[in-house]
């Protein structure tokens, strides 16, 4: 392992840290670890922006059925990472990424419309079924002949005389229990819950996942027509603590046929909108699925192998220290077999040289070397700046033979 001192300048840092990369191998030390001065830490603000706007493009892609995106092309993308430049990236993510959101905006109120008509759609089936069933035990049991008795609690709720009140709604169905044991608490075991399980799952407008729900009716004793007696306004209370959607129940099978004929349209006409919708966000998103050239990864894809490039390039310049000339203290492997690129005679005075080519005489200046610790002292390895690159970084020129420490 060989130990120098590594001086860039300024203006051309990032290209020279790039092409380090591309062409050797080589560790830096954080010169910054003290006072924790980092020059670039704007660029890696604006980076991890970046990374977050592809994180959210990439989320939003993948809910898309016929969406796939190209991956795994590394090598290519090295090959034509110059052809993408940091600011133009930053400008389109920035312009794809607001009509994203406006898109998944539109796809929240469409999943929300569709959900609230699809659920006062079970809310007026099981209230058909179960007036259904009514008619047909009354029915059976005394034909014709209908006395007090055997009439329903709920018959006559349109003339304020029903004996019985309801609440109905829908809540998923991993909160059903807490919400009858609630229930049941406030009110001390005067109210009657029943569950029926919808078997068609929902989308969740805010996450998108998929979510199973049931329907809820309460019975409760209320007689009171022109306002809410206090058992009502408990139980609504309650519902609207768990945040569950409520909905009118039906008051006769005419209604509930009505009701359920209408939204039946409702829910269709969703489902035609919700699909126009995902076909035109799959249009717009059709630039970032489509690879840039033949065999290459998708161009999102490339975007965020791109950030991840400049992200580590700007990491690397956090730990140099200098204003005018940026230093570091830095490492590189030793091969078998060492040779320095083409320089002028005057720039070594060593037995050996170093393996790493000399890129520009004003650009790499690897200007302090140590050999490995096996090795004697009397056999250290020194390296003389180029009279051009000490004329740039305003370095007194040595004597012949000198010592540049």
């Amino acid at each position: 392992m060989k130990h120098g001192t590594l001086v860039l300048p300024v203006d051309r840092a990032r290209d020279f840290i790039d092409l380090i990369g591309e062409k050797t191998n080589m560790q830096f030390e954080d010169m910054n670890a003290r006072d924790m001065h980092r020059p670039y830490k704007k660029y890696i603000q604006r980076l991890d922006e970046n990374e977050r706007i592809l994180r959210f493009l990439g989320d939003e892609i993948a809910r898309i059925p016929e969406a796939h995106v190209e991956k795994d092309s590394l090598e290519d993308f090295l090959e034509h990472a110059n052809e993408y430049k940091f600011d133009e990236v930053e400008a389109r993510l920035k312009r794809i990424h607001v009509d994203f959101v406006q898109f998944k905006e539109n796809n929240r109120s469409l999943v929300s419309t569709r959900n609230a008509a699809l659920e006062e759609l079970y809310v007026v089936r099981t209230a058909a079924a179960q007036f259904g069933l009514n008619s047909t035990g009354r029915s059976q049991a005394m034909g014709d002949d209908v006395d007090d008795a055997t009439q329903s609690l709920l018959a006559d709720r349109r003339s304020g005389d029903a004996m019985v009140s309801n609440i109905a709604g829908v809540i998923p169905q991993e909160d059903q229990d807490r919400f009858a044991r609630a229930l049941f608490r406030a009110t001390r075991g005067n109210t009657f819950v029943h569950f029926q399980e919808i078997y068609e799952p929902m989308q969740d407008p805010k996450s998108g996942k998929a979510v199973k729900k049931s329907v809820f009716v309460i019975y409760f004793q209320d007689q009171r027509s022109h306002s809410m007696s206090a058992m009502g306004e408990r139980v609504n209370k309650i519902c609207q603590t768990s945040s569950v959607n409520t909905y009118l129940w039906p008051t006769t099978s005419e209604e509930a046929d009505a009701r359920k004929a209408r939204l039946n349209a409702q829910v269709a006409d969703q489902d035609k909108l919700l699909g126009a919708h995902d076909s035109f966000v799959l249009e717009a998103a059709q630039s970032l699925i489509e690879p840039p050239r033949q065999g290459s990864n998708s161009l999102i894809e490339e975007w965020r192998l791109f950030c991840m490039k400049e992200k580590a390039i700007y990491a690397s310049l956090n730990m140099f220290e200098g204003h005018m000339n940026l230093r570091a203290n830095c490492c590189t492997p030793q091969p078998r077999k060492t040779r320095f690129a083409p320089c002028s005679s005057r720039t070594l005075h060593a037995r050996k040289v170093h393996p790493v080519q000399c890129l520009s005489p004003t650009a790499l200046l690897l200007v302090r070397l140590h050999p490995p610790i096996s090795e004697p002292m009397s056999s250290q390895l020194r390296c003389k700046l180029s009279l051009t690159s000490m004329d740039f970084l305003g370095i007194k020129r040595p004597t012949p033979f000198s010592s540049v420490w």
